[in-house]
């Protein structure tokens, strides 16, 4: 979280949209969007649009900031129903202080930005940065961010003009990363925006020390990533809903107040999943299943008596293993070189090892395409399985959800 690597935003072989940054209108540039909100999980009052300028992002060689340099507000009325489009206009470009030397294949000096939704809980019509020691009841909380991982969205200043292969122009740039790398996209590319109650890594946004460069405070601004406890009462889901070729294995347990439930109903998609008290848990095994498909979306209900959880899981699609091929051969006591292209929607891979009869040999997972596996004792007949994963952020508070998308590979264990 510290600072995003200058590579991951020089990002080649992609077409922007040049800006001209004489234009004496008013606003400079406008980042459009649409706002969402989840069915369990959204913020309790009024939202708020800002960008937020990191200098010490863009360059690790930078001087960082001990805060985000500047934090441009503009108000934006969003709609009682959602999803709401949104529009918001830049009136200057970054401030001085926000702009740093990069270097490498980036001329001059560059200042990067993240959109950002907030409640404003103490009134100021600004978002505060969280000071070191953290704030308080009334303090702001980050609710969304154009930055999510290997999907973001980022706005890039550059001073200069840059080299045509990088994609990038002089002025505001909008860069979409993804999984595969992303690139230069146009400035009127319409950024989605996930609202949430907020929590620990959207806060992290607006921490100070979190960018200052210094070795971390324990916890940074007070922020805590230990889960909340859930409220008395709340249904917790764990578990597993895989899709692999036309197979669908549902394998979950509930609990309410730390107490394993076998009186609970569970549907996916309004197919019941029965519980299955062999196995502690609700259990659903279907060869050959239309319940999931690849990239779709499915609705997961948990409920006994007057509680109820619930939460749409949508499935990763779309990528191969590409090494090792298959019927390949591993040396007993080697490791493993793995790789495969990418998932979209996955959060990470499960990469595994399984003999015959189910047991696993080794594991790994990685947000990467590619991962080696520890060496293993064992000799035979094994089974590559690598899992594209998701974790639905509406069971992520209150359990441990995993959605897979599963290929498999046999191998051949020798001496």
């Amino acid at each position: 979280m510290r600072r995003l690597p200058v590579l991951l935003l020089l990002l080649a072989a992609a077409c922007g949209s040049p800006v001209d940054t004489t234009y004496a209108g008013d606003p400079l540039v406008t980042l459009r969007g649409e706002a969402s909100l989840s069915a369990t999980d959204r913020p309790d009052g009024p939202v708020r649009l800002t960008l937020a300028w990191y200098p010490g992002i863009v360059d690790d060689s930078a001087v960082p900031p001990s805060a985000p340099a500047s934090i441009l507000t503009e108000d934006v009325p969003f709609q009682s129903t959602f999803p709401a489009d949104f529009a918001l206009p830049l009136h200057q470009p970054p401030p001085e202080k926000a702009r740093v030397a990069v270097g490498g294949q980036v001329r001059g000096r560059a200042a990067t930005g993240f959109l950002l939704a907030y409640r404003d809980l103490n009134g100021n019509q600004r978002l505060d940065p969280l000071p070191a020691g953290g704030g308080g009841p009334s303090q702001d909380r980050v609710v969304g961010s154009s930055w999510g991982g290997f999907d973001s969205y980022v706005l890039l200043y550059l001073e200069e003009t840059q080299e045509p292969g990088t994609g990038l122009k002089r002025g505001f740039n909008l860069l979409h990363i993804t999984v595969d790398g992303g690139g230069v996209v146009p400035l009127d590319t319409p950024i989605p925006l996930a609202l949430s109650a907020g929590g620990p890594l959207l806060d992290l946004l607006a921490c100070e020390v979190a960018w200052d460069g210094l070795p971390e405070s324990e916890p940074p601004c007070g922020i805590s990533f230990e889960p909340p406890p859930p409220p008395p009462g709340t249904l917790s889901v764990w578990g597993t809903v895989s899709l692999a070729g036309r197979t669908v294995t549902v394998n979950l347990y509930l609990t309410r107040d730390d107490e394993r439930l076998s009186d609970a109903t569970v549907t996916l998609g309004g197919r019941p999943v029965p519980y299955v008290p062999e196995r502690l848990g609700h259990f659903l095994e279907e060869a050959d299943s239309t319940l999931l498909t690849e990239g779709g979306t499915v609705e997961l209900v948990a409920r006994q008596g007057d509680s109820v959880t619930r939460g749409l899981l949508t499935v990763p699609e779309g990528f191969d293993i590409t090494s090792p091929a298959p019927g390949g051969q591993l040396r007993s006591g080697a490791g493993l070189d793995v790789a495969w292209t990418a998932a979209a929607g996955a959060a990470g891979y499960n990469v595994e090892l399984r003999s015959p009869d189910g047991l696993q040999q080794s594991f790994a997972f990685t947000s990467e395409r590619s991962v080696t596996l520890l060496p293993v004792s064992y000799e035979g007949p094994a089974t590559l399985r690598v899992a594209a994963v998701t974790r639905p952020s509406a069971f992520s508070r209150y359990g441990w959800l995993e959605v897979e998308c599963v290929r498999t590979q046999p191998l051949t264990v020798v001496p």
